[in-house]
């Protein structure tokens, strides 16, 4: 069993679904979000070592989300 924690971002929530059915067979924990605030708020909560994310959505863009979260 892989300990990696992976956190999805787009605002498909199919696509979502889809990632984390394909990764969670994988092993891996994930979650998943569909916008840039709760991308954010996941990040302040729990320390993920890869994120998947969508650089055209509503509200904060992915490139917006990106820079916030490396801050």
């Amino acid at each position: 069993m892989n300990e990696y924690r992976i956190l999805v971002v787009d605002d498909e929530e199919d696509l979502c679904e889809i990632l984390k059915f394909n990764l969670e067979n994988e092993g891996y924990e994930v979650d998943t979000v569909t916008n840039g605030q709760d991308a954010l708020d996941r990040c302040r909560a729990t320390t993920y070592d890869l994120i998947f994310l969508d650089e055209n959505m509503p509200g904060l863009s992915g490139l917006q989300t990106l820079a916030l979260i490396k801050e």
